[in-house]
C-alpha cells in the first residue's frame, strides 16, 4: 500500500514537472512569433528614438543657434523668429568665439592670453597634469591600504571613507587657505611670466590630484588579485617595489582607465575652482565659456547668445572628438572594471 501511494506521488510530480516543462517551451515558441517580434522590434524602436532625441535635440538647438546671425538671434530670444538660420554665419561666429567677443576675429588680435588657443591647450595641461598626478597619489594610497595588516590602518581608512560624505563646496575653503599659504611662500614674481603660468598650472589642478573614491578602487582593486598569484610572485623573488609595477599594476589597468576618463571630464569640466583661484588671466575651457559673447565695450554689456553657442561646441568638441575615437577602450576598461585575472 505504502510502495502504491509513493509511486502515485512521484508519477503526479513527474506529470506537473512536464506540463510546466511543455507550458514553458509553448510560451517561448508563442512569443517567438511574427507579430510579437515585429511589436518587440517597434517598442525598442519607439524607446530608443525618443531617448536619442532626448540627448539630440539639445545640440541641434546649439547648432542652429551658433548658425545665425546677430539680428536673428535677438529676434529668437524675443520670439519673433524660427530657429532656423536665414543665413548660415556658423564658421564666422566660431572665429568671433575664439576670442570670446563679438567683434574680434582669432586670438591674436586682442592678445595670446584672451584667446580660445590659450584657454584650450591651459585646460590640456591641467588635464594631463591632474590626471598624472591623481593616478600616482591614490594608486598608491589604494595599495598601502589593501596590503594585510600595519598599525592605525583601520583607523585611517575610516576617517577617509567618512570624508566621502563631504559636498565639493565644503572643501573649497581650506583648499583656498592652502592657495593662500602658497602665494605667500613660493609663488613667483610677476616678471616671471613662465614661472607663475606653472604655478597657476599646478594650483588650478590642486582639487584633481587627489580622490578617496578613487583610492577605494584602486584598494578593492589590488585586494581582488588572487592571493595564488601573490603566492607565485613572492617565491620568483618579486616582491616589494618590484611586484606592484611587474604584476600589480597592470592587473588593475581597467580601474585605471576608469579613472582616467573621470579625471578628465571632471578636469574639463571644472568651473568654480578655476574661476576662484585663476580669475581672468588664466582661464580653463570653462572660465573663458562664461566671457564669451559679451561686448564690454559698452557700458551696458551686450550678450550675443549665438557666439555663445559657437564657443561651447568649441568647448564640447574636443571632448567629444576624443570620446568619440577612444569609445571601444572606455566601454572596455569599464565592462571589465573590479575583474581580475583568475588562477
Amino acid at each position: 500500500m505504502m510502495f502504491e501511494t509513493k509511486l502515485k506521488i512521484q508519477q503526479k510530480w513527474q506529470n506537473s514537472r512536464l506540463k510546466r516543462t511543455r507550458d514553458s517551451v509553448t510560451q517561448q515558441v508563442r512569443d517567438n512569433s511574427l507579430a510579437s517580434l515585429v511589436t518587440k522590434y517597434f517598442v525598442k524602436l519607439i524607446l530608443l528614438v525618443f531617448f536619442a532625441m532626448i540627448v539630440m535635440i539639445p545640440f541641434a538647438y546649439m547648432i542652429l543657434i551658433a548658425s545665425v546671425d546677430n539680428n536673428q538671434a535677438d529676434q529668437i530670444k524675443q520670439g519673433t523668429s524660427g530657429l532656423w538660420p536665414q543665413s548660415w554665419q556658423l564658421f564666422s561666429n566660431l572665429r568671433k568665439a575664439a576670442v570670446g567677443s563679438a567683434k574680434a576675429f582669432w586670438p591674436w588680435q586682442k592678445g595670446w592670453e584672451r584667446g580660445y588657443l590659450f584657454s584650450f591647450f591651459l585646460t590640456i595641461a591641467n588635464v594631463l597634469i591632474s590626471i598624472v598626478l591623481k593616478i600616482f597619489l591614490t594608486m598608491l594610497l589604494g595599495y598601502a591600504f589593501s596590503l594585510k595588516k600595519w598599525r592605525g590602518k583601520n583607523l585611517v581608512w575610516s576617517i577617509l571613507i567618512m570624508m566621502l560624505v563631504l559636498p565639493e563646496v565644503a572643501l573649497l575653503s581650506g583648499q583656498k587657505w592652502v592657495v593662500v599659504q602658497m602665494n605667500n611662500a613660493i609663488k613667483p614674481p610677476s616678471h616671471d611670466k613662465f614661472g607663475l603660468f606653472n604655478y597657476n598650472l599646478f594650483v588650478i589642478a590642486i582639487p584633481f590630484v587627489a580622490s578617496i573614491f578613487n583610492a577605494l578602487m584602486y584598494r578593492n582593486a589590488f585586494e581582488s588579485i588572487p592571493n595564488r598569484m601573490k603566492e607565485v610572485a613572492m617565491v620568483d623573488g618579486v616582491v616589494g617595489a618590484k611586484y606592484l609595477f611587474k604584476i600589480a599594476i597592470p592587473m588593475v589597468t581597467p580601474t585605471t582607465l576608469t579613472i582616467v576618463i573621470l579625471t578628465t571630464l571632471a578636469s574639463w569640466n571644472s568651473y568654480l575652482w578655476p574661476s576662484l583661484i585663476a580669475g581672468t588671466d588664466y582661464r580653463v575651457m570653462s572660465v573663458w565659456l562664461f566671457d564669451v559673447g559679451t561686448d564690454n565695450t559698452t557700458s551696458d554689456a551686450r550678450i550675443f547668445y549665438n557666439i555663445k553657442m559657437a564657443g561651447s561646441i568649441m568647448v564640447i568638441a574636443p571632448m567629444f572628438i576624443f570620446f568619440f575615437f577612444a569609445r571601444k577602450k572606455i566601454m572596455n576598461a569599464i565592462s571589465r572594471q573590479g575583474s581580475t585575472i583568475k588562477g
